[in-house]
């Protein structure tokens, strides 16, 4: 059952991206993916609520860091990564595409450090060019 559901969210996924693409918005989908899930993670293939095991790794092994050091989260989508970062002592700042996912990020941490802002990868703020000491 679990297989056919994930099945079925990675076709919908695919279908989503096309029709993106067929409207030169590549990355308009991610929107519409977030919107459709109303705050059910289930519906986010990539949410696994939990830091992404290649940071976790990383950050496990590089201990201890500077404090106050800049770390920026690209595609942050429901915050875990940057979570983590901030955790640490980083000053963060995470962005996603979805302006849903930012509302989410805020909504699942509303003590949050985390400066999360809607961006575009392809046309990030000039200030951030070279300010940051950690990009994931």
């Amino acid at each position: 059952m679990f297989e056919q559901q994930s099945e079925n969210l990675q076709l919908h996924v695919k279908q989503l991206a096309s029709a993106a693409q067929q409207k030169s918005e590549p990355s308009a989908w991610f929107e519409v993916l977030y919107a459709e899930a109303q705050g059910d993670t289930t519906h986010i293939p990539w949410a696994k609520l939990a830091p992404h095991p290649y940071l976790q790794d990383w950050l496990t092994n590089h201990q201890p860091f500077a404090s106050q050091q800049k770390a920026l989260v690209i595609g942050c989508g429901l915050g875990d990564d940057a979570e983590a970062l901030a955790n640490l002592g980083f000053e963060v700042t995470a962005f996603d595409i979805s302006p849903t996912a930012i509302a989410w990020c805020q909504e699942r941490f509303p003590n949050s450090t985390v400066n999360y802002v809607v961006a575009d990868l392809f046309a990030v703020p000039a200030q951030w060019h070279q300010a940051f000491d950690f990009v994931f």
